[in-house]
């Protein structure tokens, strides 16, 4: 697995608790013109759903930074997009 200074190509995903969560994150990345599509992930509690929001893999740094000063609660970043369907 490569490091993520390191990603350049493919599809990531912001995973987030709830699906009002994906949706802020969704608008704050598509204000910043990068595509964002929300996707249902499995909750890692086993109490339901999760939802995520992915995004080009490039724009990784952009995301995090984006996401950190809209206030989204990012539980994690996974490079692995089709695990979490």
């Amino acid at each position: 697995m490569r490091s993520n200074n390191q990603t350049s190509g493919g599809i990531m995903v912001a995973v987030v608790g709830s699906m009002t969560a994906a949706q802020r994150a969704q608008r704050a990345l598509l204000s910043a013109a990068i595509r964002a599509d929300i996707v249902k992930s499995d909750s890692e509690s086993g109490r339901g759903c999760g939802y995520g929001v992915a995004f080009p893999a490039s724009q990784q740094g952009n995301v995090r930074a984006i996401l950190s000063a809209s206030h989204v609660n990012v539980r994690r970043y996974s490079q692995d997009a089709w695990s979490l369907l």
